[in-house]
């Protein structure tokens, strides 16, 4: 392997950690929206505050999240086509 393709594997390598960091909060967002949500309709006999404001805000984070992990498997699937054309397209 050259240098060229290590440098690619290498990139690949960390664009998917980072991937995977994006997609696990989003997860971790999505249950805390989840939560809060169900407490909402659950009406006034649960025992929660006024989590309205707190949901927009974490559905614009989970929106960011959404995308910045779709832009990056889009790079991924990039460099993984390059490193593809690199290996046998010589």
């Amino acid at each position: 392997m050259n240098d060229n393709e290590q440098n690619l594997a290498q990139r690949i390598k960390d664009l998917e950690g980072a991937a995977r960091k994006v997609r696990l909060e989003a997860m971790q967002i999505a249950a805390t929206l989840l939560t809060k949500e169900n407490a909402l309709l659950a009406g006034p006999r649960a025992n929660h505050p006024d989590h309205k404001g707190d949901l927009a805000t974490l559905r614009a984070r989970y929106a960011g999240l959404v995308k910045t992990a779709e832009d990056t498997q889009a790079m991924i699937d990039k460099l993984q086509a390059e490193e593809h054309d690199t290996k046998y397209h010589r």
